[in-house]
Formats: C-alpha cells, sequence, structure tokens
C-alpha cells in the first residue's frame, strides 16, 4: 500500500498480525544453532508461525552460507506466502548478496523486513530502491534468543501491528534540548559511512537520523561522524538519536558528539536502546516520527503498515 504525505510516497507493508508466518533468513553472519532455536521458540510464544530458510544454518567461511545461498534465502522469502520476513542475526556480508538479488522481482511483493546491525545495508537499500518502510528492530538469534524482554517485544509487536507508539526510556540523554519532526532514517553508523557513494546511500534532508554501533573506540566514532559531517550529511537533518552505543566508551561519545556538531541547532539524544545494546526500540524507517527533549521521548507519528 502506498501513502502520501507531503513527501515522497513511502511504500508500507502489510501488518502483522497474531498467527501469521515469519520467514527468517540469515543475510549476513554465520548464525548460532541453539541462540537461533531458542529466538524461533520466542517467536512462536508470542503468537507467531514461524519458517526457516533454507541455508540459515550453513556456514561459508565467516558467512551464514554463500553470498547466492544467502541471496536465495531472501529472495524466495520475498516471494513466499510468509508475512513478514526477520533477520537471523547482523555480523558482515550484507552488501555481498544485494548482486544476486532480483529487484524487479522483489518489488512486486513489499513486506515487512526487521533487522539491525550489519542489516543496515539491507534497510538502506530497500528504503532507496523501493520506497518501501523497512524497521530496525530484534535480529531472532541475537535478541529473541537470549534472555526475553518483555518491552522489546511488546514494542516489535505494536510497532509491526500498525500501532502509534510513544516510547520514552528513563536512560536517553539530551545532549541538546529541542523537538523535532521529520521521517526517520539511519541504522549502524559503520554501515552508514559504507552506503556512501552506492546507490543505497543514506539520506538526511528533513530527516531524523538514528545512529547506533558497537566495538568501536571513541577515535574511530569521531573519525566516522566527522566523515558524515565533511559530505553534508548533517547539514539539513532535523535531529539526531544516537543509540546506546555498548563498547564504544560511551561514556566519552557525548563530550564528541557535541564538539563534532556544535555548529547546529537541532536536538540530540543520546542512548535510544535501539540494535545494539538493550535492543527495546523497533524503529521504522521511512516513518514519520517526533522527538521531544522535555519527555525524552520518540512518538512514532503514523501507521507504519497498512
Amino acid at each position: 500500500m502506498s501513502k502520501r504525505t507531503g513527501r515522497k510516497e513511502i511504500i508500507k507493508p502489510k501488518r502483522l498480525s497474531p498467527g501469521d508466518t515469519l520467514g527468517i533468513v540469515a543475510p549476513a553472519g554465520q548464525v548460532d544453532s541453539a541462540a537461533l532455536h531458542r529466538g524461533v521458540l520466542r517467536l512462536e510464544q508470542l503468537g507467531f508461525k514461524v519458517v526457516l530458510g533454507r541455508h540459515v544454518e550453513k556456514a561459508h567461511r565467516y558467512f551464514a552460507g554463500t553470498d547466492r545461498e544467502r541471496a536465495d534465502d531472501l529472495q524466495s522469502m520475498f516471494e513466499s506466502g510468509v508475512d513478514a520476513i526477520v533477520c537471523a542475526r547482523g555480523g558482515s556480508g550484507a552488501a555481498r548478496i544485494l548482486p544476486f538479488l532480483s529487484p524487479e522481482r522483489i518489488a512486486r511483493h513489499p513486506k515487512i523486513l526487521v533487522g539491525c546491525s550489519d542489516i543496515t545495508t539491507l534497510l538502506l537499500y530497500f528504503s532507496r530502491s523501493f520506497g518501501w518502510a523497512v524497521f530496525h528492530g530484534p535480529m531472532v538469534a541475537t535478541q529473541f534468543g537470549k534472555e526475553s524482554n518483555r518491552l522489546s517485544e511488546e514494542n516489535f509487536v505494536r510497532i509491526l501491528g500498525g500501532e502509534k507508539v510513544e516510547m520514552v526510556f528513563p536512560q536517553v540523554e539530551i545532549l541538546r534540548p529541542g523537538t523535532a519532526e521529520g521521517v526517520l532514517i539511519g541504522g549502524c553508523l559503520t554501515l552508514i559511512c559504507t552506503s556512501i557513494g552506492t546507490a543505497y546511500e543514506i539520506e538526511t534532508d528533513g530527516k531524523i537520523v538514528f545512529i547506533e554501533d558497537t566495538d568501536e573506540a571513541p577515535y574511530r566514532i569521531d573519525r566516522m561522524l566527522s566523515h558524515l559531517k565533511g559530505l553534508g550529511k548533517f547539514d539539513r537533518v532535523k535531529g539526531i538519536v544516537f543509540g546506546q552505543m555498548p563498547r564504544c566508551q560511551p561514556e566519552r561519545l557525548p563530550e564528541i558528539i557535541l564538539e563534532i556538531l556544535e555548529e547546529f541547532s537541532f536536538p540530540i539524544f543520546f542512548g535510544f536502546p535501539s540494535g545494539h545494546g538493550d535492543a527495546l526500540a523497533t524503529l521504522p524507517f521511512g516513518i514519520h516520527a517526533r522527538i521531544d527533549s522535555a519527555t525524552a521521548s520518540m512518538r512514532i507519528e503514523e501507521s507504519a503498515v497498512c
């Protein structure tokens, strides 16, 4: 379903309902089978049916199968009868499968696609190529396969079910106050940077940009943010929301962020739990959102599905 809201047309996938079928794919790194099956069990306990891709548990070097096998699983899920596609984990290698996809065939089957970390590449690709709403959210092995978290699961179900959700998390720090409204986009900082110069390069003008990462030294975060700034990627953003940045020495990052972005006036949040870290929030990219420092909140202003 397409919708016009005074901006570029966005194509929204069909909403997810109890009893619907989730297709599980592993487009990137090799998957731990035990964690995968714990995650599958948890999704079934939440009321969903689950179908695994043929190659999900394969291994090729540090990938979940060869590039073609991983691409075939993703392609098949789009052309199958599953209602939504959830990635098993991130890692690395998602960009390698793009040449093996058939975009003209996938474009006929818009579906919910959920993932984070290295899956940022696919989220940006499908958002930019097809104008789809896509979802930065928990994955089967790395989030659902660990100790279940009621709030994470609740947000997942509510967002994919079409609710307009206001998310307030007490750990979020306001680095610069203010309010902002705009279309939400973003993902893992490393993958945002590697999108530059590709056909799926991130578009930030007029957007609220979500940025997160893990296991990166502060000097590398500094370098990547400076790179994006030099490219003008922050010149016309409405606001920036940073994730929790685990194992990036997050206590040092606010000072670095404010120094790099000192000439801008947009609001900046830090510590929002999506992706690496607590993974409490499922964020719909391509959908209108509002951030407000007075309540340290992000509100999804429209249904992300149809």
